[in-house]
């Protein structure tokens, strides 16, 4: 992995930590990663699947939490993993 993907994962998990403390709402996680993620060197499917987890992200954070089709828990955990294989492609 090159020196700018490690500094970018690390940005995007900096803001996933701080959403899942509480400091920054769903819709500053996700504009974070969409900034970050678009100067990452990964295959493209890393950025679709990434865009995918995002969508779920704002859809959670418009309904009720836990009352769309997937949870916001669910989609963080899903992003912490996406980052973790990001970091080894």
């Amino acid at each position: 992995m090159s020196a700018a993907n490690s500094e970018t994962l690390a940005r995007m998990r900096a803001a996933l930590d701080q959403h899942l403390a509480g400091s920054i709402p769903a819709a500053d996680l996700v504009r974070a990663w969409r900034e970050a993620g678009s100067g990452l060197a990964l295959p493209p499917v890393y950025g679709q699947a990434m865009e995918e987890l995002l969508r779920r992200m704002e859809m959670s954070a418009v309904f009720a939490q836990d009352s769309c089709s997937f949870s916001s828990t669910a989609v963080t955990d899903q992003l912490g993993r996406w980052l973790d294989k990001a970091a080894t492609a």
